[in-house]
C-alpha cells in the first residue's frame, strides 16, 4: 500500500492489474457475507433456533409446574 503512494503518477499499472483480476477475494467474500447472518450459516442458524425453542419449552413447563397450572 506505501509502494503504491511512492509511485510516480505516470507509471503504467498494466502489470498490477493483470495479477488483480487473476484473483477475485473481494467478491468471494461479498457472497460469502450475503449468505452468513451473524457469521452463521443456515444450518447453524436451524440448530440455534431449535436450542432456543427448546429452552422455552423446557423453561415455560418449569413455571407451569411450579406455580401448580400443571401437575404431573
Amino acid at each position: 500500500m506505501l509502494d503504491d503512494l511512492r509511485r510516480p503518477n505516470d507509471m503504467d499499472d498494466f502489470e498490477d492489474q493483470e495479477e488483480d483480476d487473476s484473483f477475485n477475494f473481494v467478491e468471494d467474500d461479498e457472497e460469502v457475507s450475503k449468505r452468513l447472518f451473524l457469521g452463521m450459516t443456515a444450518v447453524e442458524r436451524m440448530f440455534l433456533s431449535l436450542f432456543l425453542f427448546m429452552n422455552v419449552v423446557v423453561l415455560g413447563l418449569a413455571f407451569l409446574v411450579v406455580t401448580g397450572r400443571m401437575a404431573f
